[in-house]
Protein backbone atom coordinates (compact mmCIF):
# COMPACT_ATOMS: atom_id res chain seq x y z
CA UNK A 1 0.00 0.00 0.00
CA UNK A 2 1.03 3.32 -0.82
CA UNK A 3 -0.32 7.02 -1.07
CA UNK A 4 -3.21 7.80 0.11
CA UNK A 5 -4.31 4.04 0.37
CA UNK A 6 -1.72 3.57 3.74
CA UNK A 7 -4.25 5.61 5.52
CA UNK A 8 -7.37 3.07 4.44
CA UNK A 9 -7.53 2.41 8.31
CA UNK A 10 -8.10 5.69 9.74
CA UNK A 11 -10.55 6.03 6.51
CA UNK A 12 -12.68 3.14 7.99
CA UNK A 13 -13.07 4.74 11.21
CA UNK A 14 -13.71 7.87 10.13
CA UNK A 15 -16.75 6.19 8.03
CA UNK A 16 -17.93 4.54 11.14
CA UNK A 17 -17.74 7.45 13.48
CA UNK A 18 -19.86 9.59 10.60
CA UNK A 19 -22.17 6.65 10.30
CA UNK A 20 -22.96 6.78 14.34
CA UNK A 21 -23.16 10.74 14.07
CA UNK A 22 -26.48 9.83 11.22
CA UNK A 23 -27.61 6.43 12.92
CA UNK A 24 -30.75 7.87 14.16
CA UNK A 25 -31.41 8.45 10.01
CA UNK A 26 -29.88 5.18 8.88
CA UNK A 27 -30.33 1.46 9.37
CA UNK A 28 -29.52 -0.29 12.39
CA UNK A 29 -29.92 2.54 14.97
CA UNK A 30 -27.77 2.72 18.21
CA UNK A 31 -26.70 -0.94 18.21
CA UNK A 32 -26.14 -1.06 14.32
CA UNK A 33 -23.40 1.27 14.92
CA UNK A 34 -21.84 -0.30 17.31
CA UNK A 35 -22.09 -3.01 15.05
CA UNK A 36 -20.55 -1.15 11.77
CA UNK A 37 -17.77 0.07 13.97
CA UNK A 38 -16.44 -2.82 15.52
CA UNK A 39 -16.51 -4.15 12.18
CA UNK A 40 -14.85 -1.72 10.09
CA UNK A 41 -12.27 -1.36 12.98
CA UNK A 42 -11.75 -5.18 12.96
CA UNK A 43 -11.04 -4.81 8.55
CA UNK A 44 -9.03 -1.39 9.90
CA UNK A 45 -6.70 -3.69 12.12
CA UNK A 46 -6.47 -5.94 8.98
CA UNK A 47 -5.37 -3.54 6.66
CA UNK A 48 -2.88 -2.02 8.99
CA UNK A 49 -1.15 -5.54 9.82
CA UNK A 50 -0.79 -6.22 6.05
CA UNK A 51 0.97 -2.78 5.57
CA UNK A 52 4.41 -3.23 4.05
CA UNK A 53 7.70 -2.33 5.69
CA UNK A 54 8.53 1.28 4.62
CA UNK A 55 5.37 1.98 3.02
CA UNK A 56 4.90 5.64 1.91
CA UNK A 57 2.23 7.61 2.55
CA UNK A 58 0.87 11.11 0.56
CA UNK A 59 2.45 13.39 3.32
CA UNK A 60 6.08 13.67 3.34
CA UNK A 61 7.73 13.91 6.45
CA UNK A 62 4.97 14.61 8.69
CA UNK A 63 3.71 10.77 9.04
CA UNK A 64 5.50 7.66 9.49
CA UNK A 65 4.55 4.32 8.74
CA UNK A 66 6.66 2.26 10.01
CA UNK A 67 6.96 -0.84 12.40
CA UNK A 68 5.90 1.28 15.62
CA UNK A 69 3.24 2.76 13.63
CA UNK A 70 2.34 -0.56 12.09
CA UNK A 71 2.42 -2.57 15.04
CA UNK A 72 0.33 0.65 17.50
CA UNK A 73 -2.07 0.68 14.87
CA UNK A 74 -3.11 -2.73 14.81
CA UNK A 75 -3.45 -2.42 18.31
CA UNK A 76 -5.31 0.53 18.50
CA UNK A 77 -7.75 -0.56 16.20
CA UNK A 78 -8.02 -3.84 17.88
CA UNK A 79 -9.10 -2.47 21.25
CA UNK A 80 -11.36 -0.52 19.36
CA UNK A 81 -13.09 -3.40 18.09
CA UNK A 82 -13.59 -4.84 21.58
CA UNK A 83 -15.00 -1.73 23.16
CA UNK A 84 -17.41 -1.36 20.49
CA UNK A 85 -18.09 -5.12 20.32
CA UNK A 86 -18.88 -5.09 24.12
CA UNK A 87 -20.38 -1.88 23.69
CA UNK A 88 -22.90 -3.50 20.68
CA UNK A 89 -23.69 -6.51 23.34
CA UNK A 90 -24.27 -4.06 26.79
CA UNK A 91 -24.60 -0.76 25.50
CA UNK A 92 -27.91 0.52 27.10
CA UNK A 93 -29.82 3.74 26.25
CA UNK A 94 -28.13 6.10 23.95
CA UNK A 95 -24.89 4.88 22.53
CA UNK A 96 -24.58 6.35 18.79
CA UNK A 97 -22.55 9.50 20.47
CA UNK A 98 -20.37 7.34 22.63
CA UNK A 99 -19.34 5.11 19.48
CA UNK A 100 -18.56 8.21 17.40
CA UNK A 101 -16.89 9.70 19.95
CA UNK A 102 -14.48 6.60 20.48
CA UNK A 103 -14.09 6.37 16.68
CA UNK A 104 -12.77 10.02 16.53
CA UNK A 105 -10.67 9.41 19.31
CA UNK A 106 -9.06 6.27 17.65
CA UNK A 107 -8.37 8.33 14.21
CA UNK A 108 -6.49 10.66 16.70
CA UNK A 109 -4.74 8.37 18.77
CA UNK A 110 -3.47 6.53 15.52
CA UNK A 111 -2.34 9.66 13.84
CA UNK A 112 -0.30 10.67 16.95
CA UNK A 113 1.69 7.13 16.79
CA UNK A 114 2.40 8.20 13.48
CA UNK A 115 3.17 12.24 13.91
CA UNK A 116 6.85 13.01 13.19
CA UNK A 117 6.57 16.71 13.22
CA UNK A 118 5.44 18.87 15.95
CA UNK A 119 2.57 20.92 14.41
CA UNK A 120 0.84 17.45 13.20
CA UNK A 121 1.63 15.57 16.25
CA UNK A 122 -0.57 18.85 18.18
CA UNK A 123 -3.49 18.42 15.64
CA UNK A 124 -3.72 14.52 16.48
CA UNK A 125 -3.43 15.01 20.13
CA UNK A 126 -6.59 17.41 20.54
CA UNK A 127 -8.30 15.17 17.83
CA UNK A 128 -7.54 12.26 20.37
CA UNK A 129 -8.31 13.95 23.58
CA UNK A 130 -11.24 16.24 22.49
CA UNK A 131 -13.92 13.60 22.12
CA UNK A 132 -12.34 12.01 25.34
CA UNK A 133 -13.51 14.78 27.38
CA UNK A 134 -17.15 14.42 26.24
CA UNK A 135 -16.86 10.64 26.49
CA UNK A 136 -15.84 10.99 30.47
CA UNK A 137 -18.63 13.11 31.16
CA UNK A 138 -21.26 11.25 28.82
CA UNK A 139 -24.13 11.20 31.11
CA UNK A 140 -25.38 14.59 31.37
CA UNK A 141 -27.39 14.64 34.80
CA UNK A 142 -24.26 13.30 36.86
CA UNK A 143 -22.71 15.71 38.57
CA UNK A 144 -19.45 14.12 39.33
CA UNK A 145 -18.93 12.62 35.89
CA UNK A 146 -19.33 16.07 34.81
CA UNK A 147 -17.16 17.25 37.33
CA UNK A 148 -14.41 14.85 36.30
CA UNK A 149 -14.72 15.79 32.58
CA UNK A 150 -14.20 19.23 33.74
CA UNK A 151 -11.19 18.63 35.84
CA UNK A 152 -9.46 16.04 32.84
CA UNK A 153 -10.57 18.73 30.66
CA UNK A 154 -9.03 22.06 32.43
CA UNK A 155 -5.48 19.90 32.94
CA UNK A 156 -5.36 18.93 29.89
CA UNK A 157 -5.57 22.08 28.26
CA UNK A 158 -3.47 23.60 30.66
CA UNK A 159 -0.58 20.86 29.74
CA UNK A 160 -1.25 21.15 25.98
CA UNK A 161 -0.96 24.91 26.31
CA UNK A 162 2.70 24.15 27.83
CA UNK A 163 3.53 21.46 25.20
CA UNK A 164 2.78 24.15 22.60
CA UNK A 165 5.36 26.34 24.36
CA UNK A 166 7.83 23.77 24.69
CA UNK A 167 7.23 23.41 20.60
CA UNK A 168 7.72 27.14 20.29
CA UNK A 169 10.93 26.68 22.42
CA UNK A 170 11.86 23.75 19.62
CA UNK A 171 11.19 25.44 16.90
CA UNK A 172 13.25 29.01 17.77
CA UNK A 173 16.45 26.90 18.73
CA UNK A 174 16.61 24.13 15.99
CA UNK A 175 14.44 26.23 13.40
CA UNK A 176 12.29 23.12 12.30
CA UNK A 177 9.38 21.58 13.18
CA UNK A 178 10.18 18.11 11.71
CA UNK A 179 11.92 15.22 13.99
CA UNK A 180 14.87 15.05 11.82
CA UNK A 181 15.81 19.11 11.94
CA UNK A 182 15.36 19.06 16.25
CA UNK A 183 19.20 18.91 17.16
CA UNK A 184 19.60 20.28 20.58
CA UNK A 185 23.27 19.04 20.87
CA UNK A 186 24.36 23.10 21.37
CA UNK A 187 21.12 24.03 23.31
CA UNK A 188 22.25 23.62 27.09
CA UNK A 189 19.59 23.84 29.24
CA UNK A 190 17.30 25.76 27.61
CA UNK A 191 16.89 22.61 25.45
CA UNK A 192 16.76 20.41 28.55
CA UNK A 193 13.36 22.94 29.49
CA UNK A 194 11.79 22.94 25.54
CA UNK A 195 11.96 19.21 26.14
CA UNK A 196 10.37 19.14 29.61
CA UNK A 197 7.62 21.48 28.50
CA UNK A 198 6.81 19.85 25.12
CA UNK A 199 6.82 16.27 27.16
CA UNK A 200 4.62 17.86 29.52
CA UNK A 201 1.10 17.52 27.56
CA UNK A 202 2.33 14.00 26.28
CA UNK A 203 2.83 13.06 30.51
CA UNK A 204 -0.57 14.63 31.38
CA UNK A 205 -2.38 12.16 28.73
CA UNK A 206 -0.70 9.18 30.46
CA UNK A 207 -1.75 10.28 33.42
CA UNK A 208 2.16 10.53 35.07
CA UNK A 209 3.25 11.96 38.19
CA UNK A 210 3.18 14.88 38.91
CA UNK A 211 0.06 15.45 36.18
CA UNK A 212 -1.89 12.77 37.35
CA UNK A 213 -4.16 13.85 40.14
CA UNK A 214 -7.18 14.51 37.18
CA UNK A 215 -7.07 10.84 36.83
CA UNK A 216 -8.80 9.43 40.08
CA UNK A 217 -11.73 11.97 40.51
CA UNK A 218 -12.35 11.90 36.34
CA UNK A 219 -11.99 7.77 36.38
CA UNK A 220 -14.91 7.82 39.53
CA UNK A 221 -17.26 10.27 37.97
CA UNK A 222 -17.40 8.55 34.79
CA UNK A 223 -18.87 5.17 33.29
CA UNK A 224 -16.95 2.08 33.76
CA UNK A 225 -17.09 1.89 29.99
CA UNK A 226 -16.01 5.25 29.02
CA UNK A 227 -13.20 4.73 31.62
CA UNK A 228 -12.15 1.33 30.25
CA UNK A 229 -11.66 2.66 26.36
CA UNK A 230 -10.02 6.37 27.73
CA UNK A 231 -7.57 4.79 30.23
CA UNK A 232 -6.43 2.61 27.24
CA UNK A 233 -6.66 3.82 23.88
CA UNK A 234 -4.72 7.26 24.15
CA UNK A 235 -2.00 5.53 25.96
CA UNK A 236 -0.80 3.76 23.73
CA UNK A 237 -0.64 6.32 21.19
CA UNK A 238 0.94 8.51 24.02
CA UNK A 239 3.47 5.83 24.59
CA UNK A 240 4.34 5.93 20.56
CA UNK A 241 4.12 9.84 20.57
CA UNK A 242 6.51 10.39 23.53
CA UNK A 243 8.97 7.54 22.08
CA UNK A 244 8.92 9.09 18.64
CA UNK A 245 10.04 12.82 20.33
CA UNK A 246 12.87 11.68 23.06
CA UNK A 247 14.47 9.86 20.16
CA UNK A 248 14.38 13.06 17.77
CA UNK A 249 15.53 15.73 20.46
CA UNK A 250 16.65 13.76 23.99
CA UNK A 251 20.01 12.15 22.40
CA UNK A 252 21.33 15.96 22.46
CA UNK A 253 20.27 16.86 26.18
CA UNK A 254 22.29 14.78 28.70
CA UNK A 255 19.71 15.11 31.53
CA UNK A 256 17.07 14.42 29.90
CA UNK A 257 17.11 10.58 30.65
CA UNK A 258 17.44 11.54 34.29
CA UNK A 259 14.74 13.78 34.49
CA UNK A 260 12.22 10.89 32.45
CA UNK A 261 14.02 8.54 35.51
CA UNK A 262 12.73 10.48 38.47
CA UNK A 263 9.23 10.90 36.98
CA UNK A 264 9.29 6.93 36.30
CA UNK A 265 10.31 6.69 39.98
CA UNK A 266 7.91 9.06 41.11
CA UNK A 267 4.99 7.78 39.01
CA UNK A 268 5.49 4.02 40.15
CA UNK A 269 5.38 5.09 43.97
CA UNK A 270 2.43 7.69 44.05
CA UNK A 271 0.29 5.39 41.57
CA UNK A 272 1.25 1.61 43.19
CA UNK A 273 1.33 2.80 46.74
CA UNK A 274 -2.31 4.98 46.01
CA UNK A 275 -4.34 2.50 44.96
CA UNK A 276 -3.47 -0.06 47.95
CA UNK A 277 -6.73 1.68 49.92
CA UNK A 278 -8.91 2.16 46.97
CA UNK A 279 -12.39 0.65 47.64
CA UNK A 280 -14.03 1.74 44.25
CA UNK A 281 -12.18 -0.28 41.14
CA UNK A 282 -12.05 2.91 38.44
CA UNK A 283 -9.85 4.84 41.39
CA UNK A 284 -7.75 1.50 42.43
CA UNK A 285 -7.53 1.20 38.15
CA UNK A 286 -6.79 5.19 37.91
CA UNK A 287 -3.89 4.52 40.70
CA UNK A 288 -2.74 1.48 38.55
CA UNK A 289 -2.34 3.45 35.53
CA UNK A 290 -0.04 6.16 37.00
CA UNK A 291 2.03 3.10 38.00
CA UNK A 292 2.43 1.70 34.90
CA UNK A 293 2.91 4.79 32.86
CA UNK A 294 6.07 4.55 35.67
CA UNK A 295 7.01 1.32 34.20
CA UNK A 296 6.76 2.51 30.63
CA UNK A 297 8.67 5.67 31.53
CA UNK A 298 11.39 3.38 32.80
CA UNK A 299 12.32 2.29 29.54
CA UNK A 300 11.61 5.69 27.64
CA UNK A 301 14.46 6.76 30.11
CA UNK A 302 17.01 4.93 28.54
CA UNK A 303 17.01 6.83 25.48
CA UNK A 304 18.00 3.57 23.66
CA UNK A 305 16.13 1.87 21.03
CA UNK A 306 15.39 -1.15 23.34
CA UNK A 307 13.99 0.71 25.44
CA UNK A 308 11.55 2.78 23.50
CA UNK A 309 10.63 -0.36 21.72
CA UNK A 310 10.10 -2.12 25.20
CA UNK A 311 7.84 0.47 25.97
CA UNK A 312 5.28 0.74 23.31
CA UNK A 313 5.08 -2.76 23.89
CA UNK A 314 4.65 -2.09 27.76
CA UNK A 315 1.88 0.05 26.46
CA UNK A 316 0.05 -2.42 24.99
CA UNK A 317 0.49 -5.82 27.30
CA UNK A 318 -1.14 -3.15 29.83
CA UNK A 319 -4.18 -2.05 27.62
CA UNK A 320 -5.86 -5.10 27.07
CA UNK A 321 -6.00 -6.40 30.75
CA UNK A 322 -7.21 -2.25 31.93
CA UNK A 323 -9.50 -2.53 29.33
CA UNK A 324 -11.35 -5.96 30.23
CA UNK A 325 -11.15 -5.19 34.09
CA UNK A 326 -13.26 -2.06 33.24
CA UNK A 327 -15.93 -3.62 31.06
CA UNK A 328 -16.21 -6.30 34.15
CA UNK A 329 -16.78 -3.18 36.63
CA UNK A 330 -19.54 -2.24 34.04
CA UNK A 331 -21.44 -5.19 34.35
CA UNK A 332 -20.96 -5.83 38.01
CA UNK A 333 -20.47 -2.44 39.60
CA UNK A 334 -17.14 -0.12 39.77
CA UNK A 335 -17.26 -0.94 44.04
CA UNK A 336 -14.98 -3.78 44.85
CA UNK A 337 -17.84 -5.31 47.02
CA UNK A 338 -19.65 -5.95 43.30
CA UNK A 339 -16.95 -8.25 42.47
CA UNK A 340 -17.89 -10.70 45.62
CA UNK A 341 -18.61 -13.99 44.71
CA UNK A 342 -18.53 -13.59 40.87
CA UNK A 343 -16.54 -16.79 40.65
CA UNK A 344 -19.81 -18.27 42.00
CA UNK A 345 -22.32 -16.20 39.31
CA UNK A 346 -19.54 -16.16 36.38
CA UNK A 347 -17.01 -18.56 36.57
CA UNK A 348 -15.12 -18.18 33.06
CA UNK A 349 -15.48 -14.23 33.60
CA UNK A 350 -14.01 -14.77 37.23
CA UNK A 351 -11.16 -17.27 35.92
CA UNK A 352 -10.58 -14.67 33.22
CA UNK A 353 -9.96 -12.01 35.02
CA UNK A 354 -7.21 -13.73 37.53
CA UNK A 355 -5.46 -14.43 34.51
CA UNK A 356 -5.67 -10.62 33.19
CA UNK A 357 -4.76 -9.28 36.98
CA UNK A 358 -1.90 -11.69 37.00
CA UNK A 359 -0.62 -10.02 33.48
CA UNK A 360 -0.85 -6.40 35.25
CA UNK A 361 1.06 -8.18 38.98
CA UNK A 362 3.97 -8.65 35.98
CA UNK A 363 3.57 -13.20 36.47
CA UNK A 364 4.58 -15.46 34.24
CA UNK A 365 3.51 -16.68 31.61
CA UNK A 366 1.25 -13.73 31.00
CA UNK A 367 1.92 -11.09 28.76
CA UNK A 368 2.50 -8.40 31.03
CA UNK A 369 5.64 -10.21 32.86
CA UNK A 370 7.46 -9.98 29.22
CA UNK A 371 6.36 -7.14 29.10
CA UNK A 372 8.14 -5.85 32.66
CA UNK A 373 10.97 -8.09 31.56
CA UNK A 374 11.88 -6.15 27.95
CA UNK A 375 11.51 -2.91 30.50
CA UNK A 376 14.01 -4.14 33.15
CA UNK A 377 16.20 -5.69 30.65
CA UNK A 378 17.04 -2.46 28.85
CA UNK A 379 16.79 -0.10 31.93
CA UNK A 380 19.65 -2.19 33.37
CA UNK A 381 21.71 -2.35 30.38
CA UNK A 382 21.65 1.64 30.97
CA UNK A 383 23.02 0.87 34.66
CA UNK A 384 19.74 2.01 36.39
CA UNK A 385 19.81 -0.65 39.04
CA UNK A 386 18.11 1.23 41.70
CA UNK A 387 15.68 2.47 39.91
CA UNK A 388 14.46 -1.35 38.45
CA UNK A 389 14.72 -3.07 42.35
CA UNK A 390 12.40 -0.27 42.54
CA UNK A 391 10.11 -1.27 39.93
CA UNK A 392 10.21 -4.80 41.16
CA UNK A 393 9.30 -3.73 44.62
CA UNK A 394 6.20 -1.71 43.56
CA UNK A 395 5.50 -4.72 41.19
CA UNK A 396 5.27 -7.01 44.31
CA UNK A 397 3.28 -3.81 45.90
CA UNK A 398 0.76 -3.98 43.11
CA UNK A 399 0.08 -7.83 43.72
CA UNK A 400 -1.48 -6.10 47.38
CA UNK A 401 -4.83 -4.14 45.47
CA UNK A 402 -4.72 -6.65 42.44
CA UNK A 403 -5.02 -9.50 44.71
CA UNK A 404 -7.65 -7.93 46.74
CA UNK A 405 -10.02 -8.48 43.30
CA UNK A 406 -9.39 -11.83 43.66
CA UNK A 407 -10.20 -12.42 47.24
CA UNK A 408 -13.63 -10.69 46.37
CA UNK A 409 -14.42 -12.89 43.25
CA UNK A 410 -13.63 -16.37 45.08
CA UNK A 411 -13.63 -15.75 48.79
CA UNK A 412 -15.69 -12.91 49.68
CA UNK A 413 -19.58 -13.32 49.75
CA UNK A 414 -22.25 -10.80 48.07
CA UNK A 415 -22.26 -7.52 49.57
CA UNK A 416 -25.27 -6.77 52.46
CA UNK A 417 -27.91 -4.45 52.44
CA UNK A 418 -27.97 -1.33 54.01
CA UNK A 419 -28.58 -3.08 57.52
CA UNK A 420 -25.84 -5.09 57.53
CA UNK A 421 -27.30 -7.97 58.65
CA UNK A 422 -28.70 -9.54 55.47
CA UNK A 423 -26.90 -11.19 52.79
CA UNK A 424 -28.72 -9.86 49.40
CA UNK A 425 -28.76 -11.30 45.90
CA UNK A 426 -26.25 -9.63 43.17
CA UNK A 427 -28.67 -8.74 40.53
CA UNK A 428 -28.13 -11.27 37.35
CA UNK A 429 -26.17 -9.57 34.64
CA UNK A 430 -27.73 -10.61 31.44
CA UNK A 431 -26.31 -13.20 28.69
CA UNK A 432 -24.50 -11.50 26.01
CA UNK A 433 -22.43 -13.55 23.87
CA UNK A 434 -20.82 -11.02 22.15
CA UNK A 435 -19.67 -9.45 24.79
CA UNK A 436 -18.19 -12.15 26.20
CA UNK A 437 -16.48 -12.54 23.24
CA UNK A 438 -15.13 -9.34 23.76
CA UNK A 439 -13.88 -9.78 27.14
CA UNK A 440 -12.35 -13.01 25.69
CA UNK A 441 -10.14 -11.90 23.29
CA UNK A 442 -8.57 -9.71 25.60
CA UNK A 443 -7.95 -13.11 27.60
CA UNK A 444 -7.13 -14.46 24.82
CA UNK A 445 -4.48 -11.81 24.02
CA UNK A 446 -2.53 -11.88 27.59
CA UNK A 447 -2.36 -15.66 27.44
CA UNK A 448 -1.75 -16.11 23.71
CA UNK A 449 1.13 -13.59 23.52
CA UNK A 450 2.25 -15.10 26.84
CA UNK A 451 2.79 -18.83 26.54
CA UNK A 452 3.84 -18.64 22.47
CA UNK A 453 5.72 -15.52 23.93
CA UNK A 454 8.76 -16.98 21.83
CA UNK A 455 7.39 -17.13 18.46
CA UNK A 456 5.15 -14.13 18.82
CA UNK A 457 7.51 -12.03 20.35
CA UNK A 458 10.18 -12.66 17.39
CA UNK A 459 7.66 -11.79 15.42
CA UNK A 460 6.17 -8.50 17.14
CA UNK A 461 10.09 -7.65 17.36
CA UNK A 462 11.05 -7.55 13.53
CA UNK A 463 7.57 -5.46 12.90
CA UNK A 464 8.75 -3.30 15.44
CA UNK A 465 11.97 -2.61 14.18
Amino acid sequence: MTGYAILLPETLLIVGALWALFAELLPGGDRGSAWLGAGLAVLASAFAAMQPMGALGPFGNLLAFDGPARFARVAITVLVAVWLMWTAGRGTGRVREAVALALFTAVGAMFMTEARELITLVVAVELATMPAYVLMGYRKGDVRGLEGALKYFLLSMLTSLLMLYGFSFLYGLTGSTHYSGLNLDAAGTLGLLALMLSLVGLLAKLSAAPFHYWAPDAYEGADPWAVAFVSTVPKVAGAVAIVRLLAAVAPGIAASGTVLLAIAAASMLLGNLGALNQTDVRRLMAYSGVAHTGYLLLGAATLSAGGYLAAVFYAVAYAFPSMAVMLVAAEEGPALADFNGLAERRPAVAWGLVALLLSLIGIPPFLGFFGKLGLFTAALGRGYNVVVVLAVMMSVVSAGYYLRIVRAMFFAKPADDTTGDIAVAHPAVAPSTIASVALGVCVLVVIGLGIGAGPALSALGQMLR
